[in-house]
């Protein structure tokens, strides 16, 4: 047996490991691009702009629903037209980080300007964290991350019977709950990237998967930072 024999499988091997770490570069720069967009565009309207903007949203109450409305399509079409034209999924995926950028605007006229950095690095910690052991780990994650999807579920019931109920000790106690949830979420939406790769990295579009998965870990952190944001601003905010 030759030394190619030996050096081919030694070659696939590498190939892939190169290829993950590109596929997993390329959703992490595209994550990180529509956290940067919905920074800015906050900051632009929250700050910058501040007067104007709540001026008009003052009045004209009902555009808020238009953002509500923008923000389901957005995330449907990118979700949706990823594999079939990344290019329009790409677009969407940023519109629609432009439009929630313009939503956490007013976390700006909740909370001091402190305690929303603090909240952002905090968060921007824990999700570096657990996307490298979702990563890294030979620990298959499916399990618990299906047990948080329905925990995420109950979650959320809850939360729109305390709409309701207006109690913000139970706000303050699930936005704990929500953190811990999307904590392992993060994880195991990192490790569903890297299997998807390994198993259809060969078969669909690379742009298209980097997209969809661009997609669920950037609300996987946007759910983190804002519950983190209530906790740290609970019972100090500007309201």
């Amino acid at each position: 047996m030759n030394n190619n024999e030996y050096q081919q499988p030694r070659r696939e091997v590498n190939s892939q490991a190169s290829g993950l770490s590109a596929f997993m570069s390329r959703v992490f720069g595209y994550m990180g691009v529509a956290v940067l967009v919905s920074a800015i565009v906050a900051v632009l309207a929250g700050v910058v702009f501040a007067n104007q903007y709540f001026g008009f949203l003052a009045a004209n109450r009902w555009f808020m629903w238009v953002l509500i409305i923008a923000e389901l399509g957005l995330v449907m079409g990118s979700n949706f037209q990823a594999n079939r034209n990344p290019t329009a999924g790409l677009v969407m995926l940023m519109g629609f980080a432009a439009v929630n950028g313009l939503m956490l605007s007013t976390i700006f006229i909740q909370y001091a300007s402190a305690t929303i950095f603090s909240a952002f690095f905090a968060s921007a910690a824990i999700f570096g964290g657990m996307s490298f052991y979702g990563a890294t780990t030979h620990r298959d994650l499916s399990r618990i991350g299906t047990q948080m999807g329905f925990a995420l579920f109950g979650v959320i019931i809850v939360s729109l019977i305390n709409l309701f109920l207006r109690s913000s000790i139970i706000s303050f106690v699930f936005s704990f709950i929500i953190v811990g949830i999307f904590v392992v979420l993060t994880a195991w939406d990192t490790q569903r990237m890297r299997r998807v790769y390994e198993q259809y990295g060969n078969q669909v579009s690379l742009g298209g998967l980097a997209i969809q998965g661009a997609l669920q870990l950037y609300l996987d952190f946007i759910n983190i930072f804002i519950n983190i944001l209530q906790i740290f601003g609970y019972g100090g905010n500007r309201n």
